[in-house]
Parts: C-alpha cells; sequence; structure tokens
C-alpha cells in the first residue's frame, strides 16, 4: 500500500514473475517458435522503450497447471518453457511497475495502424450523461459504435428526438478524442449490450447487433415503439426480474402500454401520463393483480418504471401494505392535522378578504376579457357536485371563479397542483383564500384522494381539472382514468365545463396574458350511472367513467 504508481495495477507480489511478449500485438504475425525469442523480461527496458507493451505472460504458484484433460487448449494457454499467456496486453516501467493496456483479443487496428482498445473508446462515450451504453467495433476497417440512449436523463433535458440526442452526444464526445478514435457511424438500440456474467461485452455478438440496429433505422423504424422485452434488457434489470412480483408487474405494465416503447428507464409521470389519482389506480392494480401494496412514501420515491419494479420487490419480500381503498372510506383519517386545515372553513377575517379577492378577480376577468358565461342555469341548486372543466391556461381557474359567482364559491373547493398553487408563502395564502387543497401528482396520491373524497364527504363541490395537465396544444387531452375511483365511490352529480378563449388569451410557455374574449359553459348535470353505462373505454368502471366524462365536455367545446 506505501508503494503505487498512479494507472498502474502494481509490482508482481513475491514469487511472482511477470514479463512482457511484443510479438503478441494483434497487428504483428507470431509463431510458436520464435515467440520466446522476443519475450522481453523487465530488467530488459530502457528509457526509449518504456511503453512497449505486448502481451503480459506470468508464473509463480498462483498459476495454474493447466487444463484438466485437454492438452493442446493448455499447450495454446502456455509458452513453450511454461509461462502463462495471460491474455492481457501491458508494459513494464524501469521501476517494475506494470501498466494495462488492454484485451488482445479485442485490440483493434485502424486502417493508419493505430492499435487502440474499444472498452477505452467506450468509456469516453459512456461519459456522456445521455448514453447508458456504448460498443465501439470495426465495420469495413472503420471504427463504428452501438449506443444505448439514457431515456430518462434524454426526457429529463427536454429533448423529444431520441436519435438527435444521441447524434449530439456523439458529436460532442467525439471532440475530445485523437481523430483515429473517433466513430465514423453509430447506430442506436434500447436493447442492453450483450455481456458476459462479469459485465464484459460479447464482442462477437456486437457485430449482428450493429448491423440489427443499423436495418431497422434504414427501414424507418427507429426506436423501437413497443416495451422493451425482459431478454433484451441488462443484466441489473433482468435481476431484478427475477422477483416474482417485479417480473408480474412488469408483464402488466407491458400489456397495458404494448403501443408504448415502454423500458425500465420509462418515467411514470412524463412518459406514461400518471398523475395523482392514476397513481391510485396503479397501485390498486398491483394490489388486486401482485398482491403487494404501495405506500405514499414509496411512490414518493419512483421516478422511473425500474424504481416501481423495486419498490413491488421490495413490498412483496417485506409483507408492506399502505392504505388503499380505505382512503375513500374515511378519508380524513389519512390525513394529518397539517392537511386538515385545508379543509377548514375560512374565518371571518380571511373570509372578508377572500370576497374582496373574488370581486376584483370578477371585474379584471369580466372587462379585460369580456367574459361571457353561459348553461350557468344547469348548476344544481344543492351539491354536493363536481366540476370537470377542460384545461388549457393559467387563466381557466380565474375564469370558472368569475363564471360562478361568490355565493356558490363559498361551498366550492379546487384541487390545486402543488408545483404552482403552493409554491411559495404568497400562492399558498391566496390558496387558503380560495379553498383550494393540495394535489401532489407525484408523491401525494392517497392524500390527493383523501382530500377529494373529504370535500364531497362534507356535501361541498368541487373544481376537478381531469386531464391532470395544461393541454400544451389547446386540444382536449384523455381524461385520467383516476377520477372514475373517486366518483364510483362517492356517485355525486358531474357538471362538464368546456372554456374557450383561454388559450388564446395564455397560452402554455406564454407569460404574458393577450385581451381575448373567454366564454365559460356550463353543461346538464350528468349522473355517474349513465358515465358508466354509455362509457366504452374498457370494462372498468372508472376507464368508462373517465372515457364518457370527456366526450361530454368534447361536446360542450364544439359549440
Amino acid at each position: 500500500p506505501e508503494s503505487f504508481r498512479l494507472g498502474s495495477v502494481g509490482r508482481p507480489v513475491s514469487g511472482v514473475e511477470i514479463r512482457i511478449d511484443p510479438s503478441a500485438r494483434p497487428d504483428e504475425q507470431t509463431d510458436e517458435a520464435g515467440a520466446d525469442e522476443n519475450v522481453q523480461e523487465s530488467h530488459a527496458y530502457d528509457e526509449n522503450t518504456l511503453e512497449e507493451y505486448g502481451e503480459i505472460l506470468a508464473k509463480g504458484p498462483n498459476v495454474f497447471e493447466g487444463y484438466l484433460n485437454l492438452p493442446e487448449k493448455t499447450q495454446d494457454a502456455f509458452t513453450e518453457d511454461g509461462w502463462y499467456r495471460t491474455g492481457d496486453l501491458g508494459y513494464l516501467d524501469e521501476d517494475g511497475y506494470l501498466f494495462l493496456v488492454g484485451r488482445r483479443s479485442t485490440m483493434l487496428v485502424t486502417e493508419g495502424g493505430e492499435n487502440i482498445q474499444p472498452d477505452t473508446i467506450e468509456e469516453a462515450y459512456e461519459q456522456s450523461p445521455v448514453i447508458r451504453e456504448a460498443g465501439v467495433l470495426q465495420k469495413d476497417e472503420k471504427l463504428v459504435g452501438l449506443f444505448v440512449p439514457d431515456l430518462g436523463e434524454i426526457r429529463n433535458r427536454g429533448m423529444d428526438d431520441v436519435e438527435e440526442a444521441l447524434r449530439e452526444a456523439v458529436s460532442t464526445r467525439s471532440k475530445n478524442l485523437p481523430s483515429y478514435q473517433r466513430v465514423s457511424d453509430h447506430a442506436v438500440t434500447r436493447k442492453a449490450l450483450p455481456r458476459t456474467r462479469l459485465g464484459k461485452i460479447r464482442r462477437h455478438v456486437l457485430r449482428d447487433r450493429y448491423d440489427e440496429a443499423k436495418q431497422q433505422a434504414e427501414a424507418g423504424g427507429g426506436i423501437q415503439q413497443t416495451p422493451l422485452s425482459p431478454d433484451e434488457m441488462g443484466d441489473e434489470d433482468r435481476a431484478l426480474l427475477s422477483n416474482r412480483a417485479a417480473r408480474q408487474t412488469w408483464d402488466w405494465l407491458a400489456r397495458r402500454y404494448e403501443d408504448f416503447p415502454l423500458s425500465p428507464d420509462s418515467s411514470p409521470q412524463a412518459d406514461l401520463g400518471v398523475d395523482s389519482l392514476e397513481w391510485l389506480n396503479l397501485t390498486m392494480e398491483i394490489r388486486q393483480r401482485i398482491g403487494v401494496e404501495l405506500d405514499e412514501e414509496a411512490i414518493g420515491r419512483i421516478d422511473t418504471v425500474r424504481d416501481l419494479l423495486r419498490e413491488v420487490t421490495e413490498a412483496a419480500e417485506g409483507g408492506k401494505a399502505g392504505p388503499g381503498m380505505e382512503a375513500l372510506e374515511n378519508p380524513e383519517e389519512m390525513l394529518t392535522e397539517k392537511q386538515k386545515r385545508w379543509l377548514n372553513p375560512l374565518p371571518p377575517a380571511l373570509s372578508g378578504i377572500a370576497r374582496g379577492l373574488f370581486a376584483l378577480n370578477r371585474f379584471l376577468v369580466r372587462s379585460l376579457f369580456g367574459l361571457e358565461v353561459q348553461g350557468l342555469s344547469n348548476l344544481p341548486e344543492e351539491g354536493p357536485y363536481l366540476l370537470t372543466p377542460n384545461h388549457v391556461s393559467y387563466l381557466d381557474p380565474f375564469a370558472v371563479a368569475a363564471a360562478l359567482g361568490y355565493p356558490r364559491l363559498g361551498n366550492t373547493y379546487w384541487a390545486g397542483w402543488v408545483g404552482v398553487a403552493f409554491n411559495n408563502p404568497l400562492f399558498r395564502f391566496g390558496s387558503r383564500l380560495a379553498r383550494t387543497v393540495p394535489i401532489d401528482p407525484e408523491k401525494g396520491v392517497i392524500s390527493s384522494l383523501a382530500f377529494a373524497a373529504a370535500v364531497v364527504k362534507r356535501g361541498k363541490n368541487m373544481v376537478w381539472f381531469p386531464e391532470g395537465m395544461r393541454s400544451p396544444e389547446g386540444n382536449l387531452l384523455p381524461f385520467k382514468p383516476g377520477i372514475g375511483f373517486l366518483l364510483n365511490k362517492y356517485p355525486v352529480l358531474v357538471v362538464p365545463v368546456a372554456i374557450k378563449g383561454t388559450f388564446e388569451a395564455l397560452p402554455v410557455g406564454r407569460f404574458r396574458p393577450r385581451f381575448w374574449k373567454i366564454t365559460v359553459r356550463f353543461g346538464e348535470p350528468v349522473d355517474v350511472a349513465s358515465l358508466k353505462e354509455e362509457g366504452e373505454a374498457g370494462n372498468e368502471f372508472h376507464t368508462r367513467i373517465a372515457d364518457e366524462l370527456w366526450a361530454h365536455v368534447s361536446r360542450l367545446l364544439k359549440w
């Protein structure tokens, strides 16, 4: 330990001898008769030949005597005078320190005669955050690469085109390499690179994988648009799927998202569109099908499908169980005292402030955007009922609030995303005045559901945006089936709401509103029984409810 040299694996331990055979380089022809004559021991190096490398030969009590009953293989593994051919390439410096260069079997020789180790180049390309794996090989005497993208990192960077993201990454990393180490062409695959049990790339299989990826790209297939097969995953993910619960979860997800390029790197939130109530849908399905239940703390740790499989594995092995459908039976029991305060009535002082702010909001929306309200008489005289508007702009809740009038707002709560409505003290104060309850699509599945159920159970009305997000193009997005769980348990009347003009006034990505006429139209109330009966999306009540409710809002938007 007290004697080391950076970049070196050290000096031979006592009793072990090491020497170098330069004649065994991949670019030089070696015959068995002349090989030993060219073997150089460490003391044979001088200052001008320190980095002359070759195959590392070893002798000592740590070296095996040969293969049992395989004399020909034993002969190939040893020199005539008994030195073991390690297959590793390296060199010794003047002090006897051994430096590794690579493997003899994997060394590539370029057109210019340079000897390069592919794993060195692979490590250089894998330094790019968007490249999960890199495999380098020779094709028609040119260096080419097969790359596995890190889809999660590409998604986090806001890039939609995977091939383009890889092209940029390869180009950037190539600039840091000598010209003879740069790949001249590359292919992209979602399949994990073929590896041995020790994690080494199976290079004899790499060429076929490269050709396969190239053919798929030339045929216009691009990145595969179906779930990744377990056989195409890396060792870590295959090991994860060896757990029965994790494998059942993956197989179910693959069937559920059969037309999506599902992989362990997929994000439930960003790729699969899983919002707070949809998390409930997933966790209920997992409990029913696999027999394990994920609690809210576990859900908060899930960023990828791989994380989901790990949580399922731990829950199955640990016999963990968390709150589920009981959140619908006794929702307020699932909330902390701090959370319950969002449900409490406003004290007189805050109620006065809220009334004043409502009047200001109504004046601004009516005067600046020419608010027109249609179908207000369709609202039930008494609650509870749910209002389900489309969602295209941050102006939507202000437009609906101005259309409802303060008497109705006094009995109405709003579902507000924590990332906006509760982002800072000022917004939290405004949310309290507006009777907004916090909805966390990523972590608060149980509490989000409990908030909604508690509002309805208290006989209050609630405004819920079923799309779960603002539509970036202004079109009506599919409704998350999670809302069906709530309505299936609490079959209150539902009032579909259509908002027009807010997208033109303040679309996604715009920060300064334009003065554009806004119209809010309230549809006729719909009972849950008819939603179940008329919905056509699947056999489950919650999906049929969401599907038919979407159809009602869609028809309202076409007036």
